[in-house]
C-alpha cells in the first residue's frame, strides 16, 4: 500500500508553478543620418517595430511602437486633442520656467548627437543627445536618453537611461505633468484602462504614487488589447513617483508633483525606467515580478510604505461622512450598522444564534510589539438591531477584565474566547447575556504575542464539529492544554514568560489550526502563509483563508505545508510547498474571507468569496474556479471602495438576512504599529438596495428554540447561515444527549433521498457532528456516487488518526480506481492520519 499512497501524495500535494519561456530574437538597429531616423528591426521582418526620431531642431521621441507580433500601432504622434504630443518622449513642464512638455521644437531642443552603440544582437543600444535651450538659445540642460531593447517572448523591453547634465543652476519646478511620458492611439470610444501597481484605475491613479503603471487599450489591426507599461525605479528621485493619467490615457510618472526639484550647475541627475510593450490582457502579478527582476526589489515593501503614508495623510470621517465618501457596486449600499462610541477598536465579531453579533474590544492594543493588559478595560459586547432598521439600537456588556480579546466564536453554551495565551470558554449557562465568570474554562494555552497583530484569530466553526482558527507567522506559539486549571490574566499583569502544559504542547508558527470542544483536542490543519486572517468554507466544504503580505488568497488541505512569508518549514524534509491560488494579485494585506452562501445578493455572488482589503481600504470579491483537485482564485469585482486610507476593514460576517458585514478597525496608522485613534470602530452593512432575500417565518427567530425538525429542515435552507447555526445546536443537544428520537433518521433520508448534493453534504455533516455516522456506513459512502461525499467520508473515517484496516484496504482499493482528484486529494491528505506502517 505504502508505494501507492507515496506516488499519489507526492503528485497531489505538489505546488502549481507557472513556467515562462523567453525566445531570443535577432533585432537590428539602423540609422538614417539623413532623417535623423533610427528604426529596429526583427529577423526576416522589414517593417520597423520601433522607430526613434531625433531630428535637429525637435525634441527625440519614439514612434511608431509596434506591437511585439508586428501588428497595430500602440502610439500615436499629435494628436487632436494633444497637438504638442509625441508617441513616447521626455518632456519637463517647468526647466527653469520654460515649458519644454507643450514645445516640441520652437528653438526649445537641439540635437547634438544620435548614435547607434550597439547594431545587432539579442539587444540592440543607442542613444541621443540634446540641449535644452532657454529664450537666447543657450543650453540650459544637456539631455542623454539611453536606450536597449531586446524582445522578451511576448513582448517588447525597452530600457532606458535619462541623464541630465546642468549646463546652469536647474530648477525642475512644481507641476502636474511633465517628464517621461506617453501617449497611445487614443480617441473617444476608445475601450481603454490605466491600471497602477496599487490597483488604481483610470481617473483614480491620476497623482497616485505607485512602482508601476500600464495603458491598455483597443488598437487597430489587433484582435486583443495592446498594452505599454512603465516601471519607476528605486534610484530614482521621488521614488515610487506619483503619476500623470490624463482623461485620454495620456500617462507619465511625474516627479514634480512633489515640488520643485533641482540639478546644480556641472552636476548630473540620472533616471532610469524601463517599458513593457505586448497584447493581451494585463496580468498585474505577472507584470510585478517583471517590475521586480527589473528593480531586485519586492513589490509589497513599497506598496507598504505608500500604504501607511497614506494612512497617516487622510482625512478622518466620521462614520457618517465614511458612508458618504464609500462607493460600492450598482444596486448595493453601504450603511454604518455600528460605530463609536458604541463600539471602539474592534478585533473581531461573530454571530450567535438568535442573530446579535458579538465584539471583541482589544483596548490593550497598543503596537505590534507592546502591549497586553495595560489598558485594561477589554471586553465583549453583545450588539443588537432590535427594530430590524439596519442599525443596531442596543448594547449589552457580557465580559469585562480579559487581557487582550483576540478571536470569538458563540456555541455549545458559551462563547469561545481567543484572549492570548489562551482559547477560553465562558459559559452563560443561564442565558442571561452575563458571562459566568467563575466558571471560566482554560481550554488550551501557549499562544504567542510576539507580534500582536499575528495573533490567533478567526474563530470558525467548521463543517465538522471542530472550532478552526488563524495564527500569524511572526508570532511563535506552542499550544496545549493547561497544567491544572490554568491561568486567566487579569488587567494589569504581564504576558507569561513560560506556560505550563498537560503533557506536550503543539509547535505553530503560521497556519490554520483546529480544536474540537469534545474530543478536547487540538491539530495543527496546515502551516506556513503570512499573517492568515479569515477562514471560511464553501458549499463542499473545501476550506480557504485570505492573508497579508504574500498572495491572498488560499485553498487550505488538511497536512498541506504552504508558502511561507519567511523563516524555515518545522519540517525539514519538505522541498516544495503549497501556492496560492490567486491568478492575480491585490494590494497586500487582505483578512475576513467569507463565502457569499445566501439569498439576499444576485445569483452572480453565489460561491464567491469576500475579503476586505487593508492597504486598498475595499472589500474585494474573488471567483472560486474549480481546477483538478483544486482552484484557482479569479478576481471577481472590486465590491465596495471606502475610498480613505484610515478605513481598516479586516474581518467579515454574513449576516442572518443575506447582507454582508465588515468589520472597520479605523485609525491613520494602518499596519498596527501604533494606535492614533483608540476611540473609534465601526461596523459597516453592505447590502442591496432591493433584497432578494425570502423572508420565511422564524428567519430572525432565535436558533437554539427551534426544535429539531426545524434545524434539519434549515440544512436545505439557501442561507448558509441557518444551516450552520442550525448544525451547531444540533452538535449540543447532541453532547447534552437531548437529540430528539428520529433526528438521525430524519438527516439519513435527506442523505439518501435529496437531489441537491450540497444538502447531502450538510446532512452528512449534520450527521457526524450528532454522532449519526458509524463507520460501516461511512464505507459504504466511500462508493457514493457524489464526489465530495466519497472526499469527506475519507475524512471522517480518518478525524482520529485510527482507520480501521478495511477502511485502509479500501483507500488502497480507490487510490488505484477513484479517478476523481478531488478524492484523490483527500487520500493523499489522508497519509498523514495513519501509521507509517499503514502507508
Amino acid at each position: 500500500m505504502k508505494p501507492v499512497f507515496e506516488k499519489f501524495f507526492l503528485s497531489s500535494l505538489a505546488s502549481l508553478g507557472l513556467a515562462t519561456s523567453t525566445s531570443a530574437a535577432s533585432l537590428e538597429a539602423r540609422l538614417d543620418e539623413g532623417t535623423g531616423t533610427i528604426t529596429i528591426h526583427r529577423d526576416a521582418l522589414t517593417k520597423p517595430l520601433v522607430t526613434q526620431h531625433a531630428a535637429a531642431d525637435h525634441r527625440p521621441y519614439l514612434h511608431p511602437i509596434v506591437g511585439p507580433d508586428g501588428n497595430g500601432v500602440l502610439t500615436e504622434y499629435s494628436p487632436g486633442h494633444h497637438r504638442h504630443q509625441t508617441g513616447l518622449y521626455w518632456g519637463f513642464t517647468r526647466v527653469n520656467g520654460r515649458d519644454y512638455f507643450h514645445h516640441p521644437s520652437d528653438n526649445y531642443w537641439k540635437r547634438k548627437a544620435v548614435n547607434v552603440l550597439e547594431a545587432k544582437g539579442e539587444s540592440v543600444k543607442w542613444e541621443t543627445v540634446y540641449d535644452l535651450l532657454d529664450a537666447d538659445g543657450n543650453a540650459v540642460l544637456t539631455e542623454t536618453q539611453r536606450w536597449a531593447m531586446r524582445s522578451d517572448g511576448d513582448r517588447h523591453v525597452l530600457d532606458l537611461e535619462w541623464r541630465g547634465q546642468a549646463q546652469t543652476d536647474v530648477t525642475i519646478g512644481k507641476y502636474d505633468y511633465g517628464g517621461l511620458f506617453l501617449r497611445m492611439p487614443w480617441k473617444p470610444g476608445t475601450k481603454g484602462e490605466a491600471v497602477n501597481a496599487a490597483r488604481n484605475i483610470n481617473a483614480a491613479a491620476e497623482s497616485q504614487r505607485a512602482m508601476w503603471l500600464d495603458v491598455g487599450m483597443e488598437i487597430a489591426g489587433r484582435d486583443d488589447w495592446g498594452h505599454v507599461a512603465i516601471f519607476d525605479h528605486p534610484k530614482n528621485g521621488g521614488y515610487p513617483q506619483p503619476w500623470r493619467v490624463d482623461g485620454q490615457l495620456g500617462v507619465g510618472p511625474v516627479r514634480a508633483r512633489l515640488g520643485d526639484w533641482k540639478i546644480g550647475k556641472g552636476k548630473t541627475e540620472t533616471i532610469r525606467h524601463q517599458i513593457h510593450v505586448y497584447g493581451g490582457k494585463l496580468n498585474d502579478k505577472d507584470l510585478t515580478q517583471h517590475w521586480m527582476r527589473y528593480t531586485g526589489q519586492r513589490g509589497t515593501a513599497v506598496l507598504w510604505g505608500l500604504a501607511q503614508r497614506e494612512g497617516r495623510e487622510a482625512e478622518f470621517l466620521t462614520p457618517e461622512g465614511a458612508v458618504k465618501n464609500s462607493t460600492i457596486e450598482p444596486g448595493f449600499a453601504v450603511s454604518s450598522w455600528a460605530n463609536e462610541p458604541m463600539i471602539t477598536q474592534p478585533m473581531a465579531f461573530c454571530w450567535d444564534d438568535r442573530g446579535r453579533m458579538w465584539v471583541a474590544e482589544n483596548r490593550d492594543y497598543e503596537s505590534r510589539g507592546r502591549g497586553f493588559s495595560a489598558s485594561g478595560d477589554s471586553r465583549i459586547l453583545i450588539l443588537e438591531d432590535t427594530d430590524r432598521d439596519g442599525v443596531a439600537d442596543k448594547r449589552s456588556v457580557f465580559l469585562e477584565g480579559i487581557p487582550f480579546p483576540s478571536a470569538v466564536a458563540v456555541g455549545l453554551g458559551g462563547l469561545w474566547l481567543g484572549a492570548p495565551p489562551n482559547l477560553l470558554f465562558v459559559p452563560d449557562r443561564n442565558g442571561d447575556d452575563k458571562a459566568d465568570v467563575d466558571d471560566i474554562e482554560v481550554r488550551l494555552t501557549g499562544w504567542g504575542i510576539r507580534d500582536r497583530h499575528e495573533v490567533v484569530n478567526s474563530f470558525h466553526w467548521g463543517p465538522d464539529g471542530w472550532l478552526y482558527g488563524c495564527q500569524g507567522l511572526f508570532t511563535p506559539s506552542v499550544v496545549g492544554k493547561p497544567k491544572g486549571d490554568g491561568r486567566i490574566y487579569k488587567p494589569g499583569e504581564v504576558y507569561p514568560k513560560k506556560v505550563e502544559f498537560d503533557g506536550e504542547g503543539t509547535q505553530i508558527n503560521g497556519g490554520v489550526w483546529r480544536y474540537h470542544p469534545v474530543k478536547d483536542r487540538f491539530e495543527v490543519v496546515s502551516h506556513g502563509f503570512s499573517n492568515p486572517w479569515g477562514i471560511d468554507y464553501d458549499a463542499k466544504g473545501q476550506f480557504f483563508i485570505s492573508a497579508c503580505v504574500i498572495p491572498h488568497l488560499w485553498h487550505v488541505i488538511p497536512g498541506g505545508v504552504y508558502h511561507r512569508q519567511g523563516g524555515r518549514h518545522f519540517n525539514p524534509y519538505v522541498y516544495s510547498d503549497i501556492r496560492t491560488i490567486a491568478d492575480h494579485r491585490h494590494r497586500s494585506a487582505h483578512g475576513g474571507a467569507r463565502v457569499y452562501l445566501s439569498d439576499a445578493f444576485p445569483d452572480e455572488y453565489q460561491g464567491k468569496i469576500f475579503m476586505a482589503n487593508i492597504h486598498e481600504h475595499a472589500v474585494l470579491t474573488d471567483e472560486l474556479v474549480p481546477s483538478g483537485s483544486g482552484f484557482v482564485g479569479k478576481h471577481h469585482k472590486d465590491f465596495m471602495k471606502a475610498n480613505n486610507a484610515q478605513w481598516i476593514g479586516f474581518s467579515m460576517e454574513i449576516g442572518p438576512g443575506g447582507d454582508v458585514y465588515v468589520l472597520d478597525w479605523h485609525d491613520a496608522d494602518i499596519c498596527g504599529k501604533d494606535v492614533f485613534q483608540k476611540d473609534t470602530g465601526r461596523i459597516f452593512r453592505l447590502s442591496p438596495k432591493e433584497s432578494l432575500a425570502k423572508d420565511w417565518a422564524g428567519r430572525y427567530a432565535d436558533v437554539a428554540k427551534l426544535n429539531d425538525t426545524k434545524l434539519v429542515e434549515y440544512q436545505t435552507s439557501a442561507s448558509a447561515w441557518h444551516a450552520r447555526r442550525a448544525r451547531v445546536v444540533l452538535q449540543g443537544r447532541a453532547i447534552k444527549g437531548k437529540l430528539a428520537k428520529g433526528t438521525h433518521r430524519v438527516l439519513e433520508k435527506m442523505f439518501l433521498k435529496n437531489k441537491n448534493a450540497d444538502h447531502r453534504l450538510r446532512a452528512l455533516w449534520a450527521l457526524h457532528v450528532t454522532d449519526g455516522l458509524s463507520e460501516s456506513k461511512l464505507l459504504k459512502h466511500l462508493d457514493d456516487k457524489d464526489a465530495h461525499i466519497r472526499a469527506w467520508s475519507i475524512q471522517l473515517l480518518c478525524e482520529d488518526n485510527n482507520p480501521s484496516s478495511a477502511a485502509l484496504r479500501k483507500f488502497a482499493s480507490m487510490a488505484k480506481l477513484d479517478s476523481s482528484p478531488v478524492v484523490r486529494l483527500y487520500l493523499a491528505s489522508a497519509l498523514q492520519r495513519m501509521s507509517l506502517g499503514d502507508r
